[in-house]
């Protein structure tokens, strides 16, 4: 290094400094932004990035130079390089800073010009240490909010930037986009979840290094900390939906037993619809919590509007149409406890390739349920097909699944009349329609007869 040059720490730099060479990480960049100089035409571009050199100290840096070099050097470094920079300039950080860049530790920006500063990748075998700051997020953990909480207050969080502690469920293609200026964008999409609900939430990706991370994400494996990531309502799909921008910083499987937590529940959590809705029904603590009554026609018109992004409940006074325990369809079924997908009994083994039963990771667990259908009806309409826990069954059949597949055909017709076109109380779960799913799904928690009183006087009007 040229003379008066020496290697400074990002916390003992100071305003106006740039007599000093810095190696950092690199745990977050941005797409070049070009601007159009209304003094002589030209344009001149902007790449933001951030760098960390301990666990407490991070900085953001603002690089200008022509389209052309500024493109190049944004494909030239990626983020988990550590790179020496020299004859930056560090001044203090502009209020508008922020809505372009992520929240650092730092009060100062480095500022780089092109034909000035300097920037390379660091050779020297020093680097363990700094390599181990790409699995410290940002911010605590603590700070992070639940997708339960974003699904429960999705009106109130529309626009807001939070903190989140995800696995990746599932990654979608890149898709190509064509903006209104006739300009082609890359555009991926990634699910998450967690273990606070059984709804994912989607993640949407514009920036082309985001991009190009996500092909390393393995679903149900890799857990993400997403520090600042914005919430907006998504009209298409008709639920909140969270965005990357240029203030958020994501690190991958980080290092706290939170990640840890979240990891192993994804590995056996349930995605399908069908057996996301059987694992909340029997997992309910407690049904008889449920008390907020609803007509028929009130529940299905909530599940199909797209106000509920999450499940919800509802106690509904209906008589039971349809029970059909005689018929000649197998109302038993064979459930993998890893996956909570259904077993085919004449193969005896889990065939979903996403369970880690299938790919052998994990001993076959399964148990026998009811696998029943009832319709419910009042005066406002019919809640057809209606799937009851297999718990509920147990309750209202007073049986279990072994003892009713041994029962003879007199003795399940006798079970049948026994509910068939009586009043009950249904305590129900319902997993709301979707643009993926056009029609909501409901399970049966909790079901026993009323007298006429009791459904005279709890009867919704409408």
């Amino acid at each position: 290094m040229a003379a008066g040059i020496a290697k400074t720490p990002i916390h003992a730099l100071s305003h106006g400094s740039n007599e000093f060479f810095l190696v950092a990480i690199i745990i977050a960049k941005q797409s070049p932004r070009t601007i159009s100089m209304k003094s002589d035409g030209s344009s001149r571009s902007v790449w933001n990035f951030t760098l960390r050199d301990s666990p407490a100290h991070y900085i953001n840096v603002s690089f200008w130079g022509s389209p052309e070099f500024m493109e190049n050097m944004a494909r030239t470094f990626h983020i988990g390089d550590i790179v020496d920079i020299v004859k930056a300039k560090a001044t203090y950080a502009r209020d508008q800073d922020a809505n372009f860049m992520p929240n650092v530790t730092s009060p100062l920006v480095l500022r780089m010009s092109e034909g000035i500063s300097e920037m390379c990748l660091h050779t020297e075998q020093d680097c363990a240490e700094l390599v181990r700051l790409l699995r410290l997020p940002t911010r605590p953990i603590e700070a992070r909010v639940t997708l339960a909480d974003i699904h429960h207050n999705s009106q109130a969080l529309q626009g807001k930037y939070v903190n989140l502690l995800v696995v990746v469920s599932s990654v979608g293609a890149v898709r190509q986009i064509n903006t209104k200026r006739e300009r082609q964008i890359e555009c991926r999409e990634v699910e998450m979840m967690d273990n606070s609900c059984a709804t994912c939430l989607t993640l949407q990706i514009w920036d082309s290094e985001v991009i190009y991370q996500a092909d390393n994400w393995k679903r149900r494996e890799t857990v993400l900390f997403i520090a600042d990531v914005k919430l907006d309502w998504n009209n298409y799909r008709k639920r909140i939906c969270a965005a990357v921008t240029g203030r958020t910083v994501i690190t991958e499987n980080p290092d706290c037993p939170e990640a840890i937590q979240q990891r192993n529940h994804a590995r056996t959590a349930p995605t399908v619809a069908v057996a996301i809705l059987d694992h909340l029904a029997t997992n309910f603590a407690d049904p008889a919590s449920i008390s907020t009554v609803m007509s028929c026609n009130t529940v299905y018109s909530k599940a199909v509007s797209g106000e509920f992004g999450d499940s919800f409940t509802a106690l509904v006074y209906a008589a039971v149409i349809e029970f059909d325990l005689d018929g000649i369809y197998p109302l038993t079924a064979t459930k993998c406890l890893q996956c909570q997908q259904l077993v085919d009994d004449s193969v005896g083994l889990c065939m979903n390739s996403e369970c880690p039963v299938s790919s052998g990771l994990e001993r076959p667990v399964t148990e026998r349920i009811f696998d029943l259908r009832v319709s419910l009806a009042d005066h406002t309409g019919s809640l057809d097909k209606c799937r009851m826990s297999s718990s509920a069954a147990a309750h209202m059949l007073n049986c279990t699944p072994d003892d009713f597949d041994l029962m003879s055909l007199d003795a399940k017709t006798a079970l049948k009349w026994q509910y068939l076109f009586h009043r009950c109380a249904s305590r129900l779960v319902i997993l709301p329609a979707t643009n993926n799913r056009h029609s909501p799904l409901l399970s049966i928690v909790a079901i026993e007869k009323v007298s006429l009183t009791e459904y005279a006087e709890k009867l919704p009007m409408y």
